[in-house]
């Protein structure tokens, strides 16, 4: 056995070389806790012979260097012509793993190939008495104690065919009485997944893997791979501990500015810190996912439950209502309605009263002090578009149209947007702007778990996937000035704006009992929103006393879906306006500037009860039995009409 070690103020770091195996332990130097030895990789070997893949636990050590403050450890498995390198560097406190691809050799690519490392298995363990954090919704806690034997794994940022545990944030940790660990994926985040298991004995693991490939026809990320890896102190606050590094990477590495800085530098998005999102429901097809369950009853299938006039209307009846500043996306003013035939948005549909109407709302939203604008869609593609072109759509790995559902407009097409210029899709966007819009730009349909595309000629990654996600965001704030999006993964959460989600509970639920890893969601924790409060605005939809007190807990944005007639949406009446009166007056009016300010502090008090502290020492406490809301340890009344 060969033994290689070295060592900073902070960490050291041992590897052992057996003759097959490499083994490390890490040692923290002030409170000499040690974790492992464990194996430093297990390589995930496709066999196209054997039409399966196999987990190598004992490979050959090639080459070992050492440095003042790394290691470069390079193996491979002969008979399978797999060769890959691992940097191990010691950086202040933290591990980090890296692995660059010019290291990665497949010799026998038509008969073997690598799929995935499982890095340092093991490492991050939680006993009995302790807890792991896995990223999944806006962040879950599975207590191992007493779970029988189970093991499961998934990509971070999603798959369809798993899309309700939404893998928000690329981080994992586990925490013990004496302490504990957490990971940090901080390079090509996308690519990499999340390994999690117990051993039926009151144990449990979680710890990520390099994915290079899940299936055989997987194109690769050429990109880096980088895992961190920080001790947690005893006693640590688990969820802020990892917050708080996990915005430190969005914030440093990632550049995202903070929403106040965003706000200063866009009057439209400082607008947004006291006006009520309000999505404004026209018409859509009774076809597809969103219409299950209505009845068709007539020969005309489009449902028409708002005109543009009925929603002039009802602008000024929350305007003589008190309600002063409202932000408003139109959903289902184009073609054959809401998803319709995206991206074309032209002509409106005259069957809600046209172009000349549609323009008339919108100033006359305006004239009445609101951002008047739409819900956009740049990442659909439907046959009944004028702009449909087949070479255009992804391909799945069986060479077919990777659609994604049926909705209003039929089958929704993933485009492979990139293959239009910046001009063309800036270009729709103008046109739509040009109408009279104004306020942040919306993109709906984006934020998605991530695909791959298969195409012969302009194949995706994953991480391209997020990539060209991204550069549309980027195209509608550079024509509107601000942009937001639908779902909260981290790799389109950390351009957006505004985001509808982080995970919520009704995603929770959906989660198949069958699954291995759902039966290991012990409990649903705020982790998405302790690091991504005071970045993006998130939403909270509904209109009940408990959105208030969410609101307020976590400095929520209220978000409102509406139209003139029943059947899609809830309806707007004297009621509704009311009760938005009541949220804008103490979810905006009172307590809106806290959606700028950091959380520095989270507790759940006892059952039901739950604490936060923002960075400017506001502290809110809501009592979800009772119903009560104190901040600052004075109590908010709750409104008649909540």
């Amino acid at each position: 056995m060969k033994n290689y070690s070295v060592s900073n103020a902070q960490l050291g770091m041992t590897l052992d070389i057996h003759d097959a195996r490499a083994e490390v332990t890490l040692s923290e130097t002030g409170s000499g806790r040690t974790w492992g030895p464990v194996s430093l990789v297990e390589l995930e070997a496709y066999s196209k012979a054997e039409f399966r893949a196999e987990w190598l636990q004992k490979y050959r050590i090639d080459a070992v260097e050492t440095f003042p403050d790394r290691l470069h450890i390079v193996f491979s498995d002969e008979f399978r012509g797999i060769r890959a390198a691992l940097w191990l560097i010691l950086e202040n406190s933290e591990l980090v793993v890296r692995m660059t691809m010019p290291e990665v050799y497949e010799d026998r690519p038509n008969r073997y190939r690598l799929f995935s490392l499982r890095i340092m298995p093991g490492l991050m363990s939680a006993s009995s008495a302790g807890r792991m954090l896995v990223p999944l919704n806006s962040g879950a806690i599975c207590y191992p104690k007493d779970k029988p034997e189970l093991a499961d794994r998934f990509m971070l940022y999603g798959e369809q065919s798993r899309w309700e545990l939404l893998p928000t944030l690329p981080v994992c940790a586990v925490m013990n009485p004496d302490g504990g660990m957490m990971a940090l994926a901080t390079g090509a985040a996308a690519e990499t997944e999340v390994h999690v298991r117990t051993d039926g004995a009151g144990s449990g693991t979680v710890g990520f893997g390099m994915n290079l490939r899940q299936n055989w026809p997987d194109p690769v990320e050429f990109s880096t791979r980088e895992l961190r890896y920080r001790p947690l102190a005893k006693g640590a606050d688990l969820l802020m501990d990892v917050a708080t590094r996990l915005r430190r990477h969005i914030t440093e590495d990632l550049g995202k500015p903070t929403l106040k800085a965003r706000c200063a530098e866009c009057p439209d998005l400082a607008y947004m810190m006291r006006a009520y999102t309000m999505k404004l429901f026209f018409g859509v097809e009774n076809n597809g996912i969103m219409m299950y369950g209505s009845t068709k009853g007539s020969p005309v299938t489009f449902r028409n439950v708002m005109t543009f006039d009925e929603c002039s209307a009802h602008l000024k009846r929350l305007h003589a209502g008190g309600v002063k500043q409202i932000y408003t996306q139109s959903v289902g003013f184009n073609p054959n309605g809401h998803d319709g035939m995206w991206p074309t948005a032209f002509p409106i549909d005259e069957r809600l009263g046209g172009e000349k109407k549609f323009r008339e709302m919108i100033a006359l939203g305006k004239s009445l002090g609101y951002r008047m604008h739409v819900h956009d869609n740049e990442l659909s593609l439907y046959e009944r578009s004028p702009e449909w072109d087949a070479e255009l759509v992804m391909q799945d790995q069986w060479g077919n149209l990777l659609g994604l559902g049926e909705w209003g407009g039929g089958i929704h097409y993933v485009p492979h947007a990139d293959l239009w210029s910046t001009e063309v899709v800036a270009g729709r966007m103008r046109k739509l702007k040009d109408l009279g819009l104004d306020g942040m730009g919306y993109l709906d349909g984006m934020g998605n778990p991530l695909y791959r595309d298969y195409h012969p000629r302009h194949k995706l990654t994953r991480t391209g996937y997020a990539n060209m996600t991204n550069r549309l965001i980027r195209i509608a704030q550079q024509v509107h000035g601000s942009a937001g999006t639908e779902c909260g993964f981290l790799y389109c959460a950390a351009v957006a704006d505004s985001l509808c989600t982080g995970g919520e509970e009704w995603h929770w639920k959906l989660c198949w009992p069958t699954w291995p890893v759902t039966r290991l969601m012990d409990e649903r924790v705020p982790l998405w929103f302790l690091t991504m409060h005071g970045l993006v605005f998130h939403e909270n939809q509904g209109i009940g006393w408990t959105n208030v007190m969410n609101m307020v807990l976590f400095g929520g944005h209220p978000r409102d879906e509406w139209s003139a007639r029943p059947g899609v949406m809830p309806i707007m009446d004297d009621k509704r306006v009311a009760s938005i009166k009541a949220i804008a007056d103490i979810a905006l009016d009172r307590f809106g500037h806290l959606q700028a300010e950091f959380l520095t502090a989270y507790e759940k008090m006892a059952d039901g009860v739950q604490r936060t502290r923002f960075a400017d020492g506001t502290e809110v406490t809501a009592d979800f039995k009772t119903g009560r809301l104190t901040v600052n340890g004075a109590e908010v009344a709750r409104p008649a009409c909540l």
